[in-house]
């Protein structure tokens, strides 16, 4: 039997290789294609472009990872049907379900690659990758500048909005245009606002501000100061927003989004990205599960048939993923958790039932 398994292992690496070499290139031919324009029209140097597309292929791994191991076990067994060897390796009393054991395994070793790439390469790739683009497009934030930020802070107590945020001398944060909304208490509200400010050291202080003072909706008071000042603990991700989900671990997402459920903002959005980090790598093992044992009906039809398998299971559970995920569970229609994890429990379901039949 230990020849047999390397036999199916060395039947799976050759074609898991070129499928997710050359699907990893079409995914970054089409970044290319999405930015050629505006990057030609820069001048970009060519080394800046290949930095930014060295930094990006781990994150199209994660993607592409599923795609190689279904065309993988999909040629391999189909071959296996199409010259007889399944049928030599039957009647020798090897069930189905032990032959397609080292494709069963195989799926599980780039299932863990495939984590191992989401949560420990990937987000430090991202932000090189992120960082790169915007040196690119010369965008504010090269310039350590953000614009048009909005974010609440004390505990929903206050709602801040800024026209222009950089970064300023010694670690501080200057800002210009800012409208602070405050609510001391039930009833009464405070306008605040100001044609710039600063945050340094757990002050936020805004000059000159113009203050008006609401009481059920009545203006009871209204004043211009030399300052102002909001003694409050802030972060740099409350002034330049929060890294990109695949910029972050999944420890960094499930602090973000506890941070967000204590201030009672919507979190179904990051609660898909935390679930992905686990459900795209485990559609590698699913995959491995399967394309085998769904190819055993259709290898007959000739090699191609292995190839046009594999691209229509990628397309169904894709498509399926799309709408569970990405659309339902990140609307609140489903749970994060159902949405991100149903495509993977419909197709290990059918392919338990497919491999039922086959014996």
């Amino acid at each position: 039997m230990r020849l047999l398994d390397r036999y199916l292992v060395r039947e799976l690496t050759v074609p898991f290789l070129v499928g997710t070499v050359a699907v990893v290139m079409m995914f970054l031919a089409n970044m290319l294609i999405a930015y050629a324009p505006q990057m030609f029209s820069k001048e970009v140097p060519l080394i800046a472009v290949l930095q930014y597309l060295y930094f990006k292929i781990p994150g199209t791994l994660n993607m592409t990872l599923p795609v190689g191991i279904t065309i993988a076990s999909a040629l391999a067994v189909s071959r296996l049907v199409r010259e007889s060897e399944l049928t030599a390796m039957r009647a020798s009393g090897i069930p189905i379900r032990r032959t397609l054991v080292p494709v069963f395994l195989t799926g599980i070793l780039v299932a863990v690659s495939s984590f191992f790439l989401a949560e420990r390469v990937t987000p430090v790739a991202e932000r090189h990758a992120f960082e790169r683009l915007r040196k690119i497009f010369a965008s504010p934030e090269v310039l350590g500048m953000r614009t048009n930020t909005t974010f609440r802070i004390g505990d929903g107590q206050y709602y801040v909005s800024i026209g222009t945020v950089r970064d300023g001398p010694r670690g501080t944060v200057v800002f210009d245009d800012v409208l602070v909304l405050n609510k001391p208490k039930r009833g009464e509200d405070w306008v605040l606002q100001a044609k710039s400010g600063s945050y340094d050291d757990g002050i936020l202080t805004l000059y000159r501000p113009s203050i008006w003072i609401f009481n059920d909706q009545q203006l009871v008071d209204f004043s211009v100061e030399d300052a102002y000042t909001i003694n409050l603990r802030l972060s740099r991700e409350d002034f330049f927003g929060n890294p990109l989900p695949e910029e972050q671990t999944l420890t960094e997402l499930r602090q973000n989004i506890e941070r967000l459920r204590r201030i009672g903002a919507p979190t179904h959005e990051l609660e898909v990205d935390y679930h992905s980090r686990y459900a795209v790598p485990a559609a590698c093992f699913v995959f491995a599960i399967f394309s085998p044992v769904f190819a055993l009906w259709f290898a007959r039809g000739g090699a191609f048939m292995g190839v046009l398998f594999s691209i229509i299971t990628v397309f169904l559970y894709y498509n399926i993923w799309v709408i569970s995920a990405q659309i339902l569970a990140r609307k609140g229609l489903l749970p994060p958790l159902v949405g991100v994890w149903l495509p993977n429990a419909l197709f290990v379901a059918a392919a338990l039932v497919a491999l039922w039949k086959s014996e």
